[in-house]
């Protein structure tokens, strides 16, 4: 991993700030053949590319050899301030490819003191209802629909932890979800579905139907109690300093 990052920053003259896995091997649910989801942050080395009239790259895609997906620290800056949820997940990864000065513990520190916890929920309670209706469309159920079920009720479990905190903290993520001090069906299902997949096989569908009544049920109540959390605005405090500081300006 190290002999791919260093030969990307090469490529493409730039200096990956934070590096992480954002898939399965993160979340836990990982089987023999998964993939590598790599995500990164990265600061292009001429700050001309920042001053020029040609737009400097903000994304960074490439699939072979890994799935990897990454931001210009501008960019990233600007989600962060909307309170985005992919970097919420990254910055508490349990797998760190590379971490500059330190990058992943600011980034952390961010999202507890200036996220929307709000806007978090509405994400992840949306990701729970979209993936339940996939899974659960016509009759079959399949591997396919139960990597959707699995999203749904990672989702459900996120939705419910949001919920119960009075401000923004990721601790409870990936791993952390097998082990909720207050274990549930949902929790117990997650289990379930995890196992499932890494084993090669499907649930019984008459499980994963009684099953997604009651995730509708857990659903109607978060939509419900999505008011008592308040509104808030993430805010820009300390960006600016800490991007001037990374840029060295």
């Amino acid at each position: 991993m190290d002999k791919w990052l260093s030969a990307a920053e090469e490529k493409y003259n730039i200096d990956i700030l934070f590096a992480c896995e954002a898939g399965s091997r993160a979340w836990g649910t990982d089987e023999a053949d998964s993939d590598y989801d790599i995500r990164f942050i990265f600061k292009h080395r001429n700050l001309k590319a920042y001053l020029s009239l040609e737009r400097t790259i903000e994304v960074i895609n490439t699939d072979a050899p890994y799935d990897a997906h990454g931001w210009d620290v501008f960019k990233a800056f600007d989600l962060m301030q909307k309170s985005n949820p992919s970097l919420f997940e990254w910055a508490y990864s349990p797998i760190i490819y590379k971490d500059m000065k330190g990058f992943s513990e600011r980034l952390r520190s961010f999202a507890e003191e200036e996220y929307s916890r709000f806007k978090l929920f509405q994400h992840y309670i949306q990701l729970f209802s979209r993936n339940l209706g996939e899974a659960m469309k016509k009759d079959d159920f399949t591997l396919k629909k139960q990597k959707l079920l699995i999203q749904a009720v990672r989702a459900c479990l996120i939705s419910k932890q949001l919920l119960k905190q009075t401000n923004v903290k990721g601790d409870f993520l990936y791993t952390g979800l097998f082990s909720l001090k207050e274990e549930d069906d949902f929790t117990r299902f997650y289990r379930t579905l995890v196992h499932a997949k890494q084993s090669g096989r499907v649930i019984q569908k008459l499980l994963a139907k009684q099953m997604a009544e009651k995730l509708v049920s857990e659903r109607d109540l978060l939509y419900a109690a999505a008011d008592s959390i308040p509104k808030g605005k993430s805010r820009v405090s300390g960006l600016n300093e800490w991007l001037w500081e990374l840029l060295n300006v």
